[in-house]
């Protein structure tokens, strides 16, 4: 067990050149330092556990013959002997430091927040049957999700959710970032998926407006893209609406389609009536043109915010991962060279 010692001394002297170097280069900063992941420290016991059952179950010291020992005798103990466990406890250190740098050093000082320019929109997607009429080629379903896609890649910077309703309404996708998969889902998206018989408008609203109850943007939005007009029981369009301006979002509408005047199937009045209680507009699409120019004019309206994210903290791992990376060299170097054992 004695040889524990020695090593662990040289491994405590490792990490205090180490510490001190890093002190130095960090000048006072090391007060700023906490570690994302302590519990990780716990591996310490796994490398210093390992240097003392390794000594515990050493044999004996390798012996090598020799001719002559008078000789060996009378030569004496070189410089080396006093540095043989040195690299043991280089190994050691390496070990610990690779321990600490799983803790994942930060630094408090350089502490930020992300920040981008944006705002959050739900888009509220009529999937009533009505919606494979093809007055809008090839159909208004297929129109409306080609002019959905090219939107959400326009607003690259905006969270944006998915929202699909009938009868009944149901979230897509909330509030994300990556309009990748935002734009797979439009893509994929199909009719019966649910009961189309009847169209929610008042149920689709409330579940867009729902998406936005945890949203830190300062700007909210709700698009609300639909054929027909609210024929369903529960919610109602206008109710959701007062509620929408009363948390401060705004919702735009488009009717897609080519309705006569005195259709029934459509009510433009309460959808003007329900973008105006927001702030919002009411847009009527008859054909691809407009339905593309209805968005793009709704792209103009809306305004950016910067929305804050996360703090972040710079990582410090790089800071004991080389030196621990050079006591590993030190001790490859040592073992091959003067230190080198035999047999």
């Amino acid at each position: 067990m004695r040889a524990v010692i020695p090593t662990l001394g040289w491994a405590l002297a490792a990490l205090l050149g180490v510490a001190a170097v890093e002190v130095a280069l960090l000048r006072g900063g090391i007060a700023h330092v906490i570690f994302a992941a302590p519990w990780w420290g716990l591996l310490a016991v796994v490398p210093i556990a390992a240097v003392i059952v390794r000594a515990w179950l050493r044999p004996r010291p390798a012996t090598m013959r020799f001719s002559r020992s008078r000789s060996i005798a009378r030569a004496g103990r070189g410089v080396a002997v006093h540095f043989v466990d040195v690299p043991d406890g280089l190994r050691l250190g390496a070990a610990l430091l690779l321990c600490v740098t799983s803790m994942r050093p930060q630094s408090t000082r350089g502490a930020d927040r992300i920040q981008r320019e944006g705002i959050d929109i739900v888009i509220a997607f009529d999937l009533s049957e009505s919606m494979e009429t093809p007055d809008i080629p090839p159909s208004r379903m297929i129109a409306a999700q080609s002019v959905i896609d090219a939107f959400i890649t326009r607003r690259p910077r905006d969270r944006i959710g998915l929202v699909g309703f009938g009868s009944t309404a149901s979230t897509v996708s909330p509030l994300t970032i990556d309009h990748g998969v935002l734009r797979s889902m439009v893509r994929r998206l199909t009719l019966r998926t649910m009961d189309g018989s009847t169209t929610a408008i008042g149920a689709g609203l409330g579940m867009a407006l729902n998406r936005l109850t945890e949203s830190t943007a300062s700007s909210k939005v709700i698009v609300l893209l639909t054929d027909g007009v609210h024929n369903a029981e529960g919610l109602d369009p206008d109710t959701i609406a007062q509620e929408a301006a009363r948390r401060g979002v705004q919702i735009y509408t488009v009717l897609m389609g080519q309705h006569g005047r005195n259709d029934g199937n459509v009510d433009p009045a309460r959808l003007e009536r329900v973008a105006a209680a927001t702030g919002g507009f009411a847009y009527t699409a008859t054909d691809e043109t407009a339905l593309s120019g209805s968005f793009q004019d709704l792209l103009d309206k809306l305004d950016t915010s910067e929305i804050e994210g996360q703090s972040v903290l710079p990582e410090l791992y790089a800071w004991l991962l080389w030196p621990a990376l050079l006591l590993l060299l030190g001790d490859v170097v040592l073992r091959s060279t003067r230190l080198r054992r035999f047999p």
